[in-house]
């Protein structure tokens, strides 16, 4: 005799899956496809950082003497968190394990580094805003917006 209702057996679930299957099943495919555009604005952002170091190197380093390659060692090293992160994130998503947390901690790293951008950019060079440094903010603001998007997705 089974007393226990399917409301019941979805709380007694394992704690990890977090977004019941059928609401599961209905975003997962644009919340993937949302998450390849991410993985696509942040590699044009790198791309966009290596063509036009002049542009970051000021910025990023301040007034001392700087090579390139210690900008492309920084685009590397973030790009290799970036991975790590993007690959926890991918696997939550396609396990549907520990979703929510995860969701959580891939908007909070470029809401952290947009405010680092913020820093930089807004505040020490307002009167020299080129159109490079506009579109590198544009693209990491698109970034956060679509993972916001998907955070909203995935907690209804």
């Amino acid at each position: 005799m089974n007393n226990i209702s399917d409301e019941e057996l979805l709380a007694l679930q394992a704690a990890h899956v977090e977004v019941t299957t059928s609401q599961w099943q209905q975003v997962r495919r644009r919340i993937l496809i949302r998450a390849l555009v991410v993985i696509g604005l942040i590699l044009s952002r790198a791309l966009l950082l290596h063509l036009f170091p002049q542009t970051y190197e000021p910025l990023v380093f301040g007034s001392s003497a700087v090579a390139a390659a210690d900008l492309q060692s920084l685009i590397a090293t973030r790009l290799w968190v970036g991975a790590g992160l993007g690959g926890i994130y991918f696997y939550a998503l396609m396990t549907n394990s520990y979703i929510r947390s995860v969701s959580v901690l891939a908007l909070m790293v470029p809401v952290t580094l947009i405010w680092a951008d913020l820093q930089m950019f807004l505040i020490s060079s307002f009167p020299e805003f080129t159109p490079v440094v506009t579109i590198g903010l544009g693209l990491r603001l698109a970034a956060i917006y679509l993972l916001a998007m998907n955070y909203i997705d995935i907690r209804r």
